[in-house]
């Protein structure tokens, strides 16, 4: 019995290691608890020593001797047969292996998190290294050597790891605790990321016109900070419209997620045209690229606009460009365009008029300034007096002709019938009320003539040669030749002396006209006063203040509430002055001014909004949006500009100091399309009286008459901020 004890600890020890080996454990179980029977069954000695006593005592029993023939040998005590009579001892009991076993065998499928924890390393190797991969390959192997199936599945549920299937590989239920559970980065991730820098493709992403647009950014913009960004070589193709991309594999991984991002933040909106209104396709693409959302026509009637969501301002931007491309061309019919033609040469002159007869020609209209961006054309050009090496020059001479004051020549319109300018501005409006003023307006700059669209641009003039005045009338009138008015500061007023200087916010509304026949627009103007301190300021520094944020600069000073909005009617006339530098806008206002209480709703709200902009707003907040149609009296106009003006009023002199001329200077700053222009203007605010209306056309004459300073002038380009 002594030499079965060590072999039973031993064999215990082996099925305690073995304890997780549950199928072979339970064999070795039930033939240990037989062999534990056996033993346990024999009786045991008193003690050691009677064991060597008793050993060489024959028994009784044993063959050739007989119990009679044993005389001499004593016979037992009665001690000794009480003790041969004690029943024997159990040492799988006294020694509690049973109890052991059988909790073993209870709890041979039940597992804790302790028995995990404890293969659990303390650290691992960096990801990107070799050693990574071999940690946790071995790691794995441990795992799925040490515990069944079922026990790992176990263990998911204790780290409460969801999402994993009973039907699972073994080894992926010892991938989900390792990396769900302790934390461990993906092994096959870590490869597949390796992969994804090392190797070079080729990819092709589909897009649509609109998607691709928005992709690229306003004007393209964005093409090549996603070069750079992703380190890639990207292009575009359009059979089929994809954009191709090279470069490493993770970097067109992350582009394909980005322009999955811009897919999904695409939504539209669509603006509603009445039946006669439409947008040339050419200008939709112009609108698109100033605001940055693409435009396109939708069916009949309907323009789309298509922007990101996380930009809602380009919508705004959209819309209002369209708005403002649709009442130009509302006012192009509803404008009239005369030429004046100067007296001709008296027979005194040196050189005899029909020796050299006066002739005219299209000339390329060239500036440091690009054109406005609302004109559809292939070119413009202006009507100029063709000059002679001897002979009259090629500009009037106001002093003595007399010019628009004198009225000594003639002023024609299109079809050569003489016309008057005061008589044209003021046959156009509609009968006036009481409580009206008429206030006429005049403008300085260029009268260009804009041929028809075309895919290039050319300076070749449509119209080519030189022509009697009566032949390039004619040639406007038949061909239907647009036009367009751009401002432009005349030399005589560069060296003027400001007088005072204002900031203003200006809206300009135009109300959709309800006939073809009515000629003058109906007009609401809403004007505000912005601080005095931010009027002395550069006007390049108010185009920041107008697109982004300028509460700081309002701040320190009181707001200034002047503000004015006026109601009426408008008629333009365009005056082309080939023989001089400069041509000549005319517009008539006649207007009512409303008080605050009789604002359209919208217009108060933009109001208030931009008060406390002005005057509370953060310091990163941006300036609330003018609403794009306002309703008053059951009319609705639309938006036409909204701009930020620099005015400063001056007077220029002329040469001899006869008279000083009022004139007005502003500085104009598109708000939506940052477009800046400057013009010069004079007004007429009492255009009944002959006295009047004498003194502001001979303003008009020395403006328009005078000649461009030469090189040895100093001259100050218009496209500069020009300092007053």
């Amino acid at each position: 019995m002594s030499l079965a004890l060590p072999l039973i600890k031993r064999q215990l020890r082996s099925q305690v290691s073995l304890k997780h080996a549950s199928v072979h454990w339970r064999r070795s179980q039930s033939t240990l608890l037989a062999r534990l029977a056996e033993l346990t069954s024999q009786p045991s000695t008193t003690t050691p020593a009677s064991d060597s006593s008793t050993s060489n005592i024959p028994s009784a029993t044993s063959s050739g001797v007989s119990s009679e023939g044993n005389k001499d040998i004593k016979k037992p005590r009665k001690n000794d047969s009480k003790k041969q009579k004690t029943p024997s001892r159990n040492l799988l009991e006294e020694s509690k292996i049973q109890s052991y076993l059988d909790h073993i065998a209870e709890t041979s499928n039940t597992v804790t998190l302790a028995d995990i924890t404890r293969l659990k390393p303390n650290g691992h190797a960096d990801p990107e290294t070799p050693d990574y991969e071999e940690e946790y390959n071995a790691l794995i192997d441990r795992l799925c050597r040490s515990f069944s199936k079922k026990q790992l599945y176990s263990f998911l549920s204790m780290l409460e790891i969801e999402g994993i299937r009973r039907r699972t590989a073994k080894q992926n239920y010892a991938v989900r605790i390792i990396e769900d559970g302790w934390g461990w980065p993906s092994l096959a991730k870590v490869k597949a990321r390796k992969r994804d820098w090392s190797e070079v493709l080729s990819k092709s992403f589909p897009v649509d016109p609109r998607q691709s647009f928005l992709i690229l950014g306003k004007d393209g913009a964005n093409l090549h900070a996603l070069s750079n960004q992703f380190n890639i070589h990207i292009g575009f193709t359009t059979r089929p419209l994809s954009l191709n991309a090279e470069g490493l594999r993770g970097a067109l991984k992350q582009l394909e997620e980005h322009i999955k991002l811009v897919k999904e933040d695409i939504v539209e909106e669509y603006f509603d045209l009445s039946p006669e209104e439409s947008v040339p396709p050419e200008l939709l693409h112009r609108i698109s690229r100033l605001s940055g959302a693409f435009t396109e026509t939708f069916g009949d009637g309907k323009i789309r606009i298509s922007y990101r969501r996380s930009d809602l301002r380009t919508a705004f931007v959209a819309k209002r460009l369209v708005t403002h491309v649709l009442c130009d061309l509302e006012s192009a019919t509803g404008s009239s365009i005369l030429i004046h033609k100067p007296p001709e040469l008296s027979s005194s002159a040196a050189v005899p008029p029909s020796i050299f007869p006066l002739n005219y020609a299209l000339y390329p209209f060239l500036s440091s300034r690009s054109l406005p961006w609302n004109i559809n054309a292939g070119g413009a050009f202006r009507a100029r007096k063709v000059s002679e090496w001897i002979g009259v020059s090629s500009i009037e001479d106001v002093q003595k002709s007399g010019g628009l004051e004198i009225g000594r020549g003639r002023i024609l319109d299109m079809k050569e019938n003489v016309a008057d300018i005061r008589q044209q501005l003021f046959e156009q409006l509609p009968q006036s009320s009481e409580g009206r003023s008429k206030v006429i307006t005049a403008s300085f700059g260029h009268v260009l003539l804009t041929p028809p669209p075309s895919n290039h641009v050319s300076l070749i003039p449509p119209l080519k040669g030189a022509w009697p005045l009566s032949n390039l009338l004619s040639w406007v009138r038949e061909k239907h030749i647009g036009r367009v008015f751009v401002p432009f500061l005349p030399p005589a007023v560069l060296q003027s002396t400001p007088q005072k200087t204002d900031l203003l916010h200006r809206l300009t509304y135009e109300s959709h006209r309800t006939s073809k026949d009515q000629q003058a627009a109906h007009i609401l103007e809403f004007e505000m006063a912005l601080p005095s301190m931010t009027a002395k300021r550069d006007a390049s520094e108010f185009a920041e203040l107008g697109s982004q944020a300028a509460s700081t600069v309002m701040s320190s000073t009181e707001f200034v509430t002047k503000h004015i909005c006026r109601v009426g009617h408008q008629f333009v006339v365009d005056l082309m002055l080939p023989d001089r530098p400069i041509d000549i806008r005319f517009s008539i206002f006649d207007a009512s001014s409303l008080s605050q209480k009789l604002w359209p709703a919208e217009l108060q709200t933009y109001y208030k909004s931009l008060s406390f902009f002005f005057q509370d707003g953060e310091a990163n907040a941006s300036p609330p949006n003018a609403p794009l149609t306002i309703h008053l009296q059951g009319v609705e106009y639309r938006l036409r500009s909204s701009v930020s003006v620099r005015q400063t009023q001056a007077h220029a002199s002329t040469p001899k100091k006869e008279f000083p001329i009022p004139t007005i200077i502003e500085s104009v700053l598109d708000l939506e399309v940052d477009d800046k222009s400057t013009i010069c203007k004079i007004t007429c605010h009492e255009p009944f009286t002959e006295e009047t209306w004498r003194s502001f056309l001979k303003g008009c004459d020395f403006l328009s008459g005078t000649k461009v300073p030469t090189s040895n002038t100093t001259f100050v380009d218009a496209e500069s901020d020009i300092m007053l």
